[in-house]
């Protein structure tokens, strides 16, 4: 198998997941590493294995010769990264979400364009066995008109929220909140699945723990959105409602239900399919078995890593062999999505429907 020479942007998540998950696929050589603000650059060198640190992501750049640039920074950051990544004539995987906004994804389109490289958006979970059922199931025509779907994922994270500092997470001019955290990966499935487009929109963002006071009494303002809700119409017919809360006591995690006019689709957790057709009982879909987690895994990548693995499969893929994968999502998936986060937004500021224009 060809190796792919990367270069990852960013020692958070970058280092505690792309570079070990990257490491344990034989197509990969994780030949850099750049941090953005954090330093600890021989703790990096130590914790990832990767022996060319650099404290600026410019000079990685500028200094190496990268086949594919991961961007695992700050949403904030991605578009001047990715951008730049291009001109060097790399191709790129970004996290999600793809940009600030719109235009920010527009532009990165353009630039990959003229470039003439290949644009990633790691929305990983599509590969998800699960996940890949549900795509099989409702494609295969089997529940009929699809009427609604409703998309949820709430996580018991109130303690860690009000007892400790989130940072550009908890910021809304950085693009910080879950609408995009969360919301992004929601959408991105939603609109995988039904191969559809989002017509109109209504949304609603909350801030239920708006400030936190360190053991020091400097306060951290929240201005992000820490939960979501979002309703809407299909293009092609039929509704949705997408949800997040991340500062509940107690959640179920990820919950799917698709309705269809001959039966019903849903998922629980990412690792459980039921379906029922005509008046029958649910009944559980077989599933793909995870894949075995590498020995010596830190426990965040190895979280990711069942799904991430898998993505990487069909970007390797694509890169090597520029074979691409329909369900392997583009940076054109990643602006689709960036039109519904700015949809929501907009009828959250505006309190009314927002119409998205075809």
């Amino acid at each position: 198998m060809s190796k792919i020479k990367v270069g990852i942007i960013g020692t958070g998540f970058g280092a505690k997941v792309h570079a070990p998950v990257m490491q344990s696929h034989p197509g990969f050589d994780v030949v850099a590493i750049a941090s953005v603000a954090r330093g600890r650059l021989d703790d990096i060198k130590e914790e990832t294995g990767v022996t060319n640190v650099y404290g600026n992501w410019q000079d990685m750049l500028e200094k190496e010769e990268l086949d594919l640039v991961s961007v695992a920074s700050a949403p904030l950051l991605h578009h001047e990264m990715v951008v730049k990544s291009l001109e060097k004539g790399s191709h790129v995987l970004c996290e999600k979400p793809m940009s600030f906004d719109s235009n920010e994804a527009e532009n990165m389109i353009e630039a990959r364009n003229i470039a003439g490289k290949l644009g990633f958006i790691n929305f990983e979970y599509r590969f998800l066995p699960a996940r890949q059922v549900v795509k099989q199931l409702i494609d295969s025509g089997k529940i009929g008109r699809l009427m609604h779907v409703d998309f949820s994922l709430n996580i018991a994270g109130y303690e860690r929220y009000a007892t400790s500092k989130r940072g550009w997470l908890s910021q809304k001019d950085q693009a910080g909140g879950m609408l995009g955290a969360v919301g992004s990966h929601l959408i991105d499935s939603l609109l995988w699945w039904t191969n559809d487009k989002v017509a109109s929109i209504s949304g609603q963002l909350s801030t239920h723990v708006p400030e936190f006071t360190d053991e020091n009494g400097e306060i951290e303002i929240r201005t992000a959105d820490d939960a979501f809700q979002a309703i809407g119409n299909f293009v092609g017919g039929g509704t949705f409602s997408i949800g997040s809360n991340i500062v509940v006591r107690h959640a179920e995690g990820w919950e799917l239900a698709v309705y269809g006019t001959e039966g019903t689709i849903k998922m629980s957790q990412d690792n459980k399919v039921l379906m029922g057709l005509g008046n029958e009982p649910l009944e559980e879909v077989a599933l793909e078995a995870e894949l075995p987690i590498p020995e010596g895994m830190n426990p965040v990548a190895a979280g990711y890593y069942n799904a991430f693995y898998r993505s990487l499969n069909e970007v390797h893929q694509a890169i090597s062999e520029n074979n691409i994968n329909p369900d392997l999502p583009l940076f054109e998936e990643g602006h689709g999505v960036q039109r519904v986060l700015d949809a929501i937004r907009q009828s959250h500021e505006e309190k009314r429907v927002i119409e998205i224009e075809q």
